[in-house]
């Protein structure tokens, strides 16, 4: 039977040993990896790139004077047809500046509003399915209220909004009504009977 001053001491000195051997193996790897730094130099490898420092901030630059408003345009001396309004023109791009120096904030133009005719569910033109038929918009909205039924192309079935996975479709193509749906050659999609 030993007594508990040596258990003790035995228990000491496992723990200093396993301390030292972790110290150990710490100062080795650290050597290890400084030599292998130190190769990876001499051989011509690249190292960790060097910290970056910031580049300096120039002084703000004053904006330039906005141009003098346009005179207003004179009007003909004969009537002309209405013209079809042209296309926007395509906005400037700037050159981006090497350096990030902040700028004061410049006015922009405002383009004068053109009237559109307003579009009802009659002036829709027909969509890919036929009438009663108009494609998604790009997030799977409605474009119109009055287009409420949700179909999918890829299985061709629509979901009406008493459905049970009317909330969980991304709707491809929307129809005014269910008829307009099976007419485009869709199926109602029904629920999955429980066994």
């Amino acid at each position: 039977m030993t007594d508990y001053p040596t258990r003790r001491r035995q228990r000491l000195m496992l723990m200093v040993w396993t301390l030292a051997a972790a110290l150990a193996a710490w100062v080795v790897w650290a050597v290890r990896s400084r030599l292998s730094g130190r190769a990876a130099r001499d051989r011509g490898w690249p190292t960790a790139p060097a910290p970056r420092t910031p580049a300096p901030v120039a002084a703000p630059t004053p904006a330039p004077a906005p141009p003098p408003p346009a005179a207003p345009p004179t009007p003909p001396a004969a009537a002309k047809p209405a013209a079809r309004p042209s296309a926007p023109a395509a906005p400037q791009t700037r050159p981006s500046p090497t350096r990030r120096t902040k700028e004061p904030a410049r006015a922009r133009a405002v383009p004068t509003a053109t009237t559109l005719p307003s579009v009802t569910a009659d002036a829709l033109p027909d969509g890919p399915f036929g009438p009663g038929s108009v494609p998604a918009r790009a997030d799977g909205s409605s474009p119109h209220p009055d287009y409420t039924i949700k179909g999918k192309t890829a299985a061709r079935v629509f979901h009406t909004p008493v459905g049970p996975y009317y909330t969980r479709v991304r709707a491809d193509v929307w129809f005014r009504s269910a008829d307009d749906a099976r007419a485009a050659g869709f199926t109602e999609r029904a629920p999955r009977p429980r066994s």
